[in-house]
């Protein structure tokens, strides 16, 4: 009988148990569930500086411009105050842009330097409610260089160093042409390129003879890239002939960046006419 009764006490501690459960919470519910929307537009997240550099002097250098539409980013908590872009270029974030939501929704930041940047874009509701959304950013570097009359070649740097924590380049890309003058009739010089690495030593080599008013040019891809200063060097290795040289020297990252997000234009109703027509 006691064990009877006992069984039946330990019955009803578990049927009353049971509704506190769902009082308690359980784990499939979300805590402080943030009530902003990250929707983001952007066209593009890559592009490639280009720099001009002629007789040792930096003549013009185009940065990256990239643009990040906040207008559709919304808040269950109220309307939105602020919007942010952390661009990822220094150690800091002074390179970070913020912008009152009332003033405006789009902002645009330009990358001078090379690198794989982690963005980070921030929005902040009236409630002061927060969130962040991370976009990778790849911005490679074109350096066209140029030297001419001369017959005493400088040497072209070449940065490998990105301004991020990040990952070294993919490769260096480079297009080299050199024209002899032609000082004498018909001399001949014999020319060669050398990449050399940030330890001094060469990577790769290509020697070519040009004849008076002639040109030669030599293609290269090198991988396997250490970060620092690499250089890439003409010497004349026979010949007095003042040369013309002009180097396309690319530092290329890996294909690594965040897919573009667009914001889809609107169909007119010519363009359903159009498709319609295709259709049928």
């Amino acid at each position: 009988m006691r064990e009877t009764t006992r069984q039946a006490w330990l019955l009803l501690v578990i049927l009353l148990s049971v509704p506190l459960v769902g009082c308690l919470g359980s784990e499939g519910e979300p805590e402080n569930e943030n009530p902003i929307t990250m929707n983001v537009h952007y066209d593009a997240t890559a592009g490639m500086i280009e720099q001009r550099i002629q007789n040792g002097r930096t003549i013009s250098t185009t940065g990256v411009e990239l643009s990040f539409d906040f207008a559709r980013v919304t808040s269950k908590a109220g309307v939105m105050k602020s919007f942010t872009y952390d661009p990822g270029d220094d150690d800091d974030g002074s390179n970070s842009i913020t912008v009152n939501a009332n003033d405006q929704a789009e902002i645009t930041y330009t990358y001078l330097t090379h690198g794989l940047f982690t963005a980070v874009l921030t929005a902040v509701d009236e409630s002061d409610n927060a969130r962040s959304m991370e976009v990778q950013i790849r911005i490679d570097k074109e350096t066209i260089w140029t030297q001419a009359n001369t017959d005493a070649p400088s040497n072209m740097p070449v940065s490998t160093m990105p301004d991020c924590e990040c990952a070294a380049p993919e490769k260096i890309s480079l297009d080299s042409t050199i024209t002899n003058g032609g000082g004498f009739v018909g001399a001949q010089v014999t020319v060669s390129w050398h990449l050399i690495n940030p330890d001094s030593v060469e990577e790769a080599a290509h020697t070519e003879q040009i004849g008076n008013g002639q040109n030669a040019s030599w293609s290269h891809s090198e991988y396997n890239i250490a970060k620092g200063d690499w250089s890439l060097e003409v010497t004349i290795d026979a010949g007095n002939d003042s040369i013309d040289i002009s180097h396309r020297v690319m530092v290329l990252y890996a294909e690594e960046e965040s897919l573009p997000n667009p914001l889809e234009a609107p169909v007119s109703n010519e363009q359903e006419i159009s498709l319609s027509q295709k259709e049928n």
